[in-house]
């Protein structure tokens, strides 16, 4: 799945990802006297509990993390910026990660309470980020006087400039940030009044976000949004015709598209996962979240398309049209996002299988988009022009005046910086769809796959403590050094598996410690 999906489901996919890993001998560091057949569980402990402390006192700044760090060089430090040492990124894969993998490392070994320091610093680094709206935004800034400004909540705050009060939503930003601090606040026992005062502080000022009535969420939020109407989603005017996207509909709407329901990179799974946390660690307010969960899922199904096209849109305006949101960004089907919706429904139906409604609509989208798919079924586009029965989408071209070019094809676009192809994930969505049908029980990975995975975190260890991903010719981003970096969106996936067998191997997968 897409690098942002939602975190609950990061380590059961972990297999789809591809990260190039440059490894170097074993020295066995920490974990001397151990003979060479010594079973995996103990070096995954021996990993975990080195690559835990490395990242910590030597990667944190203040307690928060950037997505990328020279390995020679620590000080360089890049998100989608290059940061300075007072400033980190929020945004995934970012500190709110890191406090994930923390949390996690620190449930499977309570052994060593060194853990929970580390998930509380990160925690703390992330609390210093929340802004007065109740969220959070991409980064956090340490300075006296912040160069990314903010209006922070618990600290010096700027809170005129463009933007600077607006709590995130978008790249799951706020429920990411949420989920670490809630997590957080379980794993402390709610003990630590700094935490719990994050937690409960966001959690009010989420519950206000979602659209009354609607039951969807904008891209941000300032403050409580107002309601909107329950409607279902409908194609815009002037369809069916030759005119392409750039002169089909119609840009003028009396709302900014970012305060309008949005689906955008991967919102759902990302929604679902932050209430259904809420709701099982706060179980004295669990009736609001699961109220707002049913909402969220009501909004998912009314926001599909009718036929032809029964998939999800980007964006939506105040009829739940399609809408055009930045200028490249068109009113259609959204193939990213449809995907997202399609995972975001699952997890609803295995939550609660008593709604049987949001597993049937994933069976009529995934009819319609496996009709889409293409390159032998390996890719989607990430826009599908809206009435649009051609099962190949190939060809199609338009441009927004004084926007960037759209194109249906293999060809790549003018416009580089977006993911205009994207990996189909048909295939798994399908196969859970079908195991749903009898199997309603949490998703995972298998024993075996759980295993492998831990295997190569293991092996690919560097000195036993870190993981390194090689750049070359170029830098993780422009402008950065060629040369090894440690990412954090490695670190935190491999900590988090070698968490997950620590566990599993006292319960279910007790058969595979060799």
């Amino acid at each position: 799945m897409p690098r942002h999906l939602a975190l609950a489901l990061l380590p059961i996919l972990s297999a789809l990802a591809c990260v190039s890993l440059a490894t170097e001998p074993e020295s066995e560091l920490g974990e001397s006297g151990q003979a060479a057949t010594t079973p995996l569980r103990q070096k995954a402990l021996g990993r975990m509990r080195n690559a835990a402390k490395y990242f910590h006192d030597n990667v944190a700044r203040h307690g928060g993390y950037a997505w990328h760090h020279n390995a020679t060089n620590l000080s360089e430090r890049w998100g989608d910026i290059q940061l300075d040492e007072d400033q980190i990124m929020i945004q995934s894969p970012g500190t709110s990660d890191v406090t994930i993998a923390f949390v996690e490392a620190a449930l499977a070994d309570p052994a060593t309470p060194a853990l929970k320091t580390y998930a509380l610093d990160a925690a703390m680094a992330l609390r210093h980020g929340q802004v007065k709206s109740g969220g959070w935004r991409l980064y956090a800034d340490f300075k006296p006087t912040p160069t990314i400004k903010a209006c922070y909540l618990n600290t010096t705050a700027s809170c005129s400039c463009g933007g600077c009060t607006t709590t995130a939503y978008d790249d799951q930003v706020t429920q990411n940030a949420l989920i670490a601090m809630m997590r957080t606040d379980q794993l402390l026992g709610f003990a630590n009044t700094a935490i719990s005062g994050s937690s409960s502080y966001a959690r009010a000022r989420v519950e206000t976000s979602q659209f009354p009535t609607n039951g969807g969420f904008p891209q941000g939020f300032t403050g409580p949004v107002a309601a909107r109407p329950a409607l279902l989603a409908s194609y815009p005017p002037s369809i069916g015709t030759s005119c392409g996207l750039a002169h089909c509909h119609a840009n003028s709407y009396t709302n900014e598209y970012w305060d309008d329901p949005t689906l955008n990179d991967n919102l759902a799974t990302a929604f679902v996962e932050m209430l259904s946390w809420a709701k099982e660690i706060y179980p004295s307010q669990a009736a609001t979240y699961q109220s707002m969960r049913t909402a969220f899922g009501d909004f998912l199904r009314r926001a599909q398309m009718p036929q032809p096209q029964p998939a999800w849109a980007q964006q939506y305006d105040i009829q739940m049209q399609p809408r055009w949101a930045r200028s490249w960004e068109t009113p259609a089907i959204a193939g990213q996002e449809s995907q997202d919706v399609m995972w975001a429904l699952l997890r609803l139906y295995q939550l609660d299988p008593s709604l049987p409604a949001n597993r049937a609509a994933v069976g009529t989208a995934l009819a319609y988009l496996e009709t889409v798919d293409y390159a032998n079924d390996t890719l989607l586009s990430r826009y599908i022009e809206l009435d649009d029965t051609s099962p190949s989408n190939i060809g199609f071209y338009t441009v927004k005046p004084g926007g960037y070019p759209v194109r249906f094809s293999t060809a790549p676009p003018t416009y580089q910086n977006y993911g205009w192809e994207i990996p189909s994930q048909l295939a798994a969505i399908r196969a859970e769809y079908d195991r749903l049908a009898t199997d309603t029980t949490v998703m995972k990975r298998s024993c075996q796959q759980l295993r492998a995975d831990t295997a190569q975190a293991v092996d690919a260890a560097v000195n036993n403590e870190r993981w390194i991903t090689t750049y070359s010719p170029g830098g993780p981003r422009s402008g950065a050094t060629p040369g090894d970096y440690l990412d954090t969106s490695t670190f935190a996936r491999n900590l988090r598996t070698l968490a997950e067998f620590v566990t599993r191997t006292t319960t279910d997968c007790t058969a595979w410690n060799y």
